[in-house]
């Protein structure tokens, strides 16, 4: 079996506490509505006051932002060097799928945080977000679709969205099992899926 360590993605460098901060207002804003969260929900349960938060990011809105856009970002900078140093599709998309899997299991998936809070987003930042996310996307598409000469562009294309919302559903569905359990069990579904056979 594959392990799902080590952790191949890392996440950018900064403090410890900024990072600890968008982990527990990841799983809040997964949890609950951007409106329902508050500061304050947020400084207790990462044991600081509102004004330590206010250290790290500007208001509430930011840290959403960063939520959603640092884990998007590492997954398409992973993709894109993936796609650019492997070779081989099929290499590739074992790959991306085992990185996509990998930062899943760090943390809630930032498309399911969108999908509920994109409305508190500035039109802008929605825009933007949106298209890292599609950007994201490409990256598969372009290793899946020479393996699947059976399936018309269009068809790839619904085969790869499919596969990633199977991912990031999965991923919120994981008690009672080891990282392990879940990096397998996910990984095996995905490239059966993505690849039309067993690997």
């Amino acid at each position: 079996m594959t392990s799902a360590q080590p952790l191949p993605i890392k996440r950018p460098s900064g403090s410890r506490r900024r990072a600890q901060l968008i982990a527990v207002a990841a799983e809040l804003f997964l949890q609950h509505s951007y409106d329902a969260v508050t500061v304050e929900m947020i400084s207790a349960r990462a044991g600081i006051t509102g004004a330590g938060l206010y250290r790290h990011f500007q208001n509430k809105q930011a840290l959403l932002i960063a939520v959603l856009e640092e884990p998007t970002q590492m997954l398409q900078e992973a993709a894109k060097k993936i796609a650019q140093t492997t070779s081989e599709p099929e290499a590739a998309t074992v790959k991306m799928v085992e990185a996509h899997i990998r930062l899943m299991l760090q943390g809630p998936p930032s498309t399911l945080i969108f999908a509920k809070n994109e409305h508190a987003l500035p039109e802008q930042d929605r825009r933007r977000i949106r298209r890292e996310m599609a950007l994201y996307a490409e990256e598969w598409i372009s290793v899946v679709t020479p393996l699947r000469p059976d399936l018309s562009e269009p068809e790839a294309r619904l085969l790869t969205q499919a596969v990633f919302s199977m991912l990031n559903t999965a991923a919120t569905l994981t008690k009672g099992l080891d990282a392990d359990s879940v990096f397998s069990t996910m990984r095996q579904a995905a490239l059966r899926a993505l690849l039309g056979r067993d690997l």
